[in-house]
């Protein structure tokens, strides 16, 4: 197996397990300790939150920005459909009461 690769089992909801791979170099790991959780145990129960989380169809969990995204295959795609930054706006919202907020 590739060294940015970790096969893990992942308990089934109906018991059993199932083999899911985890892309991810020991940089990636390192960003998700430091930056994103701040350590050690607060990253391990995300990516243990994130495989438990996996669909089916889902056998893969790659890193991206300091988190493991669900995956069918080993990498993400690189063409996801977002807006152009700054084509967002904002709105006013009402509250239960008719209030703007």
């Amino acid at each position: 197996m590739a060294p940015d690769r970790i096969r893990v089992l992942v308990t089934k909801e109906g018991g059993g397990q199932r083999p899911v791979v985890i892309v991810m170099t020991p940089e990636h790991w390192g960003d998700m300790i430091g930056v994103a959780h701040g350590s050690f145990e607060s990253a391990l129960d995300r990516v243990k939150q994130t495989l438990l989380a996996l669909r089916p169809h889902e056998g893969f969990a790659v890193y991206t920005d300091y988190c493991l995204d669900p995956s069918t295959t080993d990498s993400l795609p690189d063409n996801l459909d977002l807006p152009e930054p700054g084509s967002g706006v904002w709105v006013p919202v009402h509250r239960q009461d008719g209030h703007r907020t």
